[in-house]
């Protein structure tokens, strides 16, 4: 599966813009994750940076299907579509929802998709409350305010954030600034 085809699956299911660009925003982060973890490494391949951005791209494609069923977010899209999903993308997917769906993150991949998927939706909220609404304006430290307000996106769960530091051996600091800097990458299509 190549990004085009995830990109037709995604659109095939998902239509609210707002999570098709959550979906964008947390594809540039898979990335940004991967070439943190491989790009000076004999390991670097784009193939597998591509499989990254795919994972994060296809991770919430079955939401709107799901809706008032958590249990089966992230299983059900692979349940109609995993032929065409690499198998550990498809369980990275599946994975990334485990506090519902009860299938543990075992992969760096897994743990990426896990973690990311929160702080994107919380830097989104941040942005959107920052004079400007720019994510070209935002920084790591407003963004690390915000994170340490209770009350600020109550929906975002900082627990999987958090675990970027266990499992993915990357301080929450870090994690913030180079989730901030994909996503400003791509500010034009995620309207930021």
């Amino acid at each position: 599966m190549n990004r085009d085809e995830a990109y037709a699956l995604l659109t095939k299911y998902l239509k609210n813009q707002n999570l098709i660009k959550h979906c964008l925003a947390t594809e540039a982060v898979m990335r940004a994750l991967y070439r943190h973890f491989f790009q000076n490494s004999p390991q670097y391949n784009a193939v597998d940076e591509e499989r990254w951005g795919i994972t994060g791209l296809l991770h919430d494609a079955d939401y709107e299907l799901c809706k008032g069923r958590p249990e089966i977010h992230g299983v059900l899209i692979i349940d109609k579509e995993g032929d065409k999903i690499p198998p550990d993308v498809a369980y990275a997917i599946k994975a990334h929802n485990y506090q519902k769906t009860l299938v543990l993150p075992k992969s760096l991949l897994d743990w990426s998709i896990a973690c990311c998927d929160q702080l994107t939706g919380l830097i989104v909220a941040a942005t959107l409350v920052h004079p400007d609404k720019k994510l070209a304006s935002v920084t790591s430290e407003f963004i690390m305010n915000r994170y340490k307000e209770k009350s600020f996106a109550k929906g975002a769960d900082r627990t999987s954030i958090e675990k970027c530091e266990e499992k993915l051996g990357i301080t929450l600091d870090q994690f913030v600034s180079l989730s901030l800097s994909a996503m400003q990458q791509i500010s034009q299509p995620l309207g930021l």
